[in-house]
C-alpha cells in the first residue's frame, strides 16, 4: 500500500502536469547543489518550475495523462530524473535551462511532452531534437515586441516622409539667406 507521502506528491505532479505548457525530462546528475540552486531560480524567473521526481511516481503520473506510455518515454524515466515545468509560456522556461545547459554541460536532457491542442487535449512527446529546437525558438514575449515593432513600421516612416518635407523646406530657406547674406 502506498505511503500518503507518495499520493500526496503523486497528486502534485498531477496537477503540475495539468497546468504546465511543456514538460522536459532532464537527467541532473553530476549537478552541484549550488548549479541547482542557480538552475531553479533562472527558470523561476522565466516562468517555470525545475524539480527532482521520483520515476515510479512520475510514469503514473504520466500514465494518467497518456495512458500507455510508450517505449522511449519509459527508457528517458530511467535513472535520476528532473522535471522543467513551464507554467507561463511554453518556450521561456526551456530558454532558460537551454542557456544553463550549454554554459554548464549539464543537466543532460531526455525528452519531452506538450499538451496538442489539435487532438483533443492529448499530450504529445518531443524527441530531444524538438525540445532543442523549440528552445530555439523566440518566447511569446519576443514574438509580441516583434510585432508591435512591425505595427509601429508603417508610422515611423509617415513620420519620416512627411518630416522630410519640412527638413526641405528649412534646407532651402537657409540656403537663401546664406546666398543673401554673401
Amino acid at each position: 500500500m502506498p505511503s500518503q507521502k507518495n499520493i500526496d506528491q503523486l497528486n502534485i505532479l498531477k496537477d503540475k502536469l495539468d497546468k504546465a505548457k511543456s514538460v522536459v525530462f532532464a537527467d541532473h546528475s553530476g549537478l552541484s547543489v549550488t548549479d541547482q540552486t542557480q538552475l531553479r531560480s533562472d527558470v523561476a524567473e522565466a516562468g517555470g518550475e525545475f524539480t527532482v521526481a521520483k520515476n515510479t511516481l512520475l510514469i503514473l503520473a504520466l500514465k494518467d495523462k497518456l495512458g500507455d506510455l510508450p517505449s522511449d518515454l519509459k527508457d528517458a524515466l530511467q535513472g535520476p530524473t528532473s522535471v522543467l515545468f513551464s507554467n507561463t509560456d511554453a518556450i521561456a522556461s526551456l530558454k532558460a535551462l537551454d542557456t544553463f545547459t550549454k554554459a554548464k554541460e549539464l543537466p543532460t536532457l531526455k525528452l519531452g511532452i506538450m499538451p496538442d491542442s489539435s487532438a483533443g487535449g492529448k499530450y504529445r512527446i518531443l524527441s530531444l531534437e524538438e525540445v532543442k529546437q523549440l528552445a530555439t525558438l523566440p518566447t511569446k514575449d519576443e514574438l509580441i515586441a516583434r510585432l508591435v515593432s512591425q505595427l509601429n513600421a508603417p508610422r515611423a516612416g509617415l513620420v519620416s516622409v512627411l518630416g522630410g518635407n519640412l527638413r526641405k523646406l528649412v534646407y532651402s530657406l537657409k540656403a537663401i539667406k546664406d546666398k543673401q547674406s554673401n
